[in-house]
């Protein structure tokens, strides 16, 4: 009978030799095979660029900037003009015809101008500048500001201010897709750590479950009591309830994931299961030189300080502006006229008129309170920027701290998952020689599972907290088009 004892209990050993967790790399979260059909982040980024809808309402900036950069322009449009007068039922009938071009142009806001007009009928003595020969009468002419409006005017002024516009618009843009792309690489991250742990908590309950079979059959045979079989059980029971909560956590990623990975027609797509990563690239090191390199080029490439540039070339402009409409108008004009046909109009054929307006507001105080509150603007401005770049050193210093201090962590969870596993491989064996309890050996394998969990959660810390430090140093990859 003992000689049976001892056989039975052997084949249970054995049994429980075959029935341990998978080694320890299969748990590792590091240094996995990659697997081909698996949604990458450049794939995930991709998407986000091609048909996520904020992303797209956003690049709908440019157009709107293209629009008044456009009816700024179009106030430069030569302008037809034309003007027809009957007099009747008087003792002064006549008809009167003119038509007229005019083109305002950006050259020391000079505006051209050429017409014609033709008349028949009787004018009083006083209005005998609008009497044409019968082949009627052309002129042409131009007036040039010597004073106010040479330099810059009211058009000229929204015209500029409509270029810088622009950029403002590219610059909104680039600063609202880092922000998506940050997001949706913190989402990426948090679906691939939902994964990984779903597969520790499914590899914890299949050893679980395998172990069940060959506890019933030893309490059967009287190999064990039933206590063992019993407490299995819970075990299977609550490792069940953990696949159950990892299962709703990725699907909860996977219903996240979907708002940035979408179709060829924009819908959201829900990630396969085939398509979850089979693990974590391996995190790298974030040395000084880099940081400080990094940060010399957020100081330049950021977009919300690059939009200060902009924002005071604008109110450099309404200052300029200001400083315009501070001096008197002074327009030359000249302009040539020419008779046409037979008629009794003794003027001509042939005048050349010239001369110049003056036009002087003598206390000028609009033009004073703009220069005032173009100086303030500019001001705050200034002081504006100042604070932004201290910001953004303090944003690229924190990032880059939180990158060193998650790449610490996940360094130090490897290390404990490592030393757990030993002490589970330990355990295992104390309970095949006869030494342990089946409660003690889960205990440990629960907490090797727990050290693995640990370490997907680590190791997502620092590919998001990557993710905040790319946005803090706008990296240039995050942004292109």
């Amino acid at each position: 009978m003992k000689p049976l004892l001892g056989l039975m209990l052997a084949g249970l050993a054995m049994a429980q030799m075959q029935l341990r967790l998978p080694a320890p790399r299969s748990l590792s979260n590091r240094g996995t095979q990659i697997n081909p059909e698996a949604l990458t982040l450049a794939k995930l980024i991709e998407s986000v660029n091609r048909n996520y809808p904020p992303l797209r309402a956003a690049l709908l900036e440019k157009p709107l900037a293209e629009a008044d950069l456009l009816n700024q322009q179009g106030r430069f449009d030569l302008s037809l003009k034309a003007r027809s007068d009957n007099q009747r039922l008087g003792f002064y009938e006549n008809e009167r015809f003119e038509i007229a071009l005019e083109q305002p142009t950006t050259m020391w806001g000079a505006t051209v101008y050429s017409g014609y007009s033709v008349s028949e009928g009787r004018y009083p003595d006083y209005s005998g500048g609008l009497i044409t020969n019968g082949g009627g009468q052309y002129k042409a002419g131009v007036r040039v500001p010597l004073g106010r409006d040479r330099e810059i005017d009211g058009r000229r002024a929204d015209l500029s201010k409509a270029r810088a516009g622009l950029r403002l618009a590219d610059l909104s843009i680039d600063q609202q897709r880092l922000a998506i792309l940050q997001t949706a690489t913190r989402r990426y991250w948090d679906w691939v750590a939902a994964g990984r742990r779903l597969i520790i908590a499914n590899a914890l309950l299949e050893v679980a479950s395998g172990r069940d079979t060959i506890l019933k059959e030893s309490v059967r045979i009287g190999a064990l009591p039933a206590f063992e079989q019993i407490d299995n059980q819970r075990v299977v029971l609550q490792r069940r309830n953990n696949v159950v909560e990892a299962r709703r956590a990725v699907e909860n990623a996977t219903i996240e994931l979907s708002l940035f990975l979408r179709d060829d027609t924009g819908k959201p797509t829900l990630a396969p299961t085939e398509a979850m990563p089979s693990g974590f690239p391996d995190p790298g090191d974030l040395p000084e030189a880099r940081i400080q390199a990094d940060l010399d080029a957020a100081l330049v490439q950021r977009p919300d300080l690059q939009r200060f540039t902009f924002l005071k070339q604008q109110t450099g402009i309404d200052r300029k502006l200001a400083e315009n409409q501070k001096l008197p108008g002074i327009d030359l004009f000249t302009e040539y006229n020419r008779e046409l046909g037979d008629g009794g109009v003794k003027r001509g054929p042939n005048d050349v008129r010239f001369g110049l307006l003056f036009d002087l507001p003598l206390q000028r105080r609009q033009a004073q309170s703009r220069l005032q509150a173009a100086d303030a603007r500019l001001q705050q401005l200034e002081r504006r920027e100042q604070f932004q770049r201290e910001q953004i050193t303090a944003e690229v210093r924190d990032a880059a701290s939180a990158v060193r201090a998650a790449l610490e962590r996940s360094s130090l969870a490897t290390e404990e998952l490592a030393v757990t596993r030993q002490v589970e491989d330990a355990e295992r064996l104390r309970f095949e020689l006869g030494d342990s309890t089946l409660f003690f050996l889960n205990q440990r394998e629960q907490s090797t599972a727990e050290a693995a969990v640990r370490e997907a959660n680590t190791l997502a810390d620092y590919f998001r907290a990557i993710a905040v430090y790319e946005l803090a140093i706008a990296n240039s990859r995050t942004i292109t088009r």
